[in-house]
């Protein structure tokens, strides 16, 4: 029998039962993980790596942005609008099932409903950045923007809320945010529409 100092041919020893597995290096490791983080977690930018191969691919053509619009008056729709907040949720999400909204024509033009998922948002995202893209702040109007990329000339912009709080999933090492549409769309400009259009939008 080997004794403890040689080489063992089967790879190295599991942990002692008394390990926390839930432990990995300090925050002076090589690693930068603290020494609470799971493994899981360690592994989100590994995760964000491999979505990113998928971006550069054109395989996501779906880029989803948190927009605040902050109110010169105090309050929504008092004063001036300003844009406070306009950034993409990086590496890009999975956007999906668009094409699952339903379209209503009427006397006002089309009008857009329904939920889409976005998936593969990196979990190196925390609650404290979702609620600070997402969280009520006098004054302010946060809702997401999901864009056509300008593949085929068209830079629509879609505007949507979160339907229900982001759901965290350690094992596919992302959030997963179920969206829902509003009207009110912005112009492809970014601008905001005239009030006759906005409902329709």
């Amino acid at each position: 029998m080997a004794d403890e100092t040689s080489p063992n041919p089967r790879g190295p020893r599991p942990p002692s039962y008394d390990q926390d597995l839930n432990e990995t290096p300090s925050s002076g490791s090589c690693h930068g993980i603290g020494a609470r983080t799971t493994l899981v977690e360690g592994l989100a930018s590994i995760a964000d790596d491999i979505r990113q191969i998928a971006v550069d691919l054109g395989a996501r053509p779906y880029t989803v942005h948190v927009v605040r619009v902050r109110w010169t008056g105090g309050e929504i729709g008092r004063g001036q609008p300003e844009i406070a907040l306009d950034e993409p949720l990086l590496p890009i999400p999975l956007v999906g099932d668009i094409g699952q909204l339903s379209r209503e024509m009427t006397e006002g033009g089309a009008s857009e409903r329904g939920d889409t998922v976005a998936t593969g948002v990196s979990a190196r995202y925390t609650e404290d950045d979702l609620d600070r893209f997402f969280g009520c702040v006098p004054g302010e109007e946060p809702f997401l923007e999901v864009r056509i990329d300008d593949r085929d000339g068209s830079t629509r912009r879609r505007r949507y809320t979160l339907a229900r709080p982001p759901e965290r999933r350690p094992t596919r090492a992302d959030w997963r945010l179920v969206l829902r549409r509003q009207g009110a769309d912005r112009q492809r400009d970014g601008s905001r529409r005239p009030a006759r259009e906005r409902q329709w939008r």
